[in-house]
């Protein structure tokens, strides 16, 4: 059975930056809409900052780490950044015990992203 995912772009307080939300759960199945519905905004370079909002992602397994990353990578050829906030403690545990937070920026709270943007 699909999971019941869903993806919501908004625009953030700064017209460079895109906030992502994603509900429900980020595996294989979903990925390919995902990736259809991101790309407008991954290849529009006046986007300088997308924040990944990560509040009400119940689930994420590896291979929707590595799209987070390949996003990650994709943002960073262009010196654009990628920011991720407040996950709920199970996809925390997956994003840390995975050293992402190492490499993109992660705030517990919006109103922390959003003062870095």
């Amino acid at each position: 059975m699909p999971s019941d995912f869903s993806a919501v772009i908004t625009d953030s307080a700064k017209p460079s930056a895109k906030v992502i939300s994603l509900k429900g759960e980020l595996d294989e199945s979903v990925l390919d809409g995902l990736k259809t519905q991101l790309d407008p905004i991954l290849n529009d370079t006046t986007v300088s900052t997308i924040v990944f909002n990560l509040q009400e992602l119940e689930f994420i397994n590896s291979k929707g780490i590595g799209f987070i990353v390949s996003i990650h990578t994709h943002l960073s050829k262009d010196a654009r950044k990628m920011i991720m906030v407040a996950a709920s403690e199970e996809v925390m545990d997956v994003i840390s015990l995975v050293g992402l937070t190492s490499i993109i920026p992660y705030f517990a709270t919006m109103e922390e992203a959003t003062a870095t943007l």
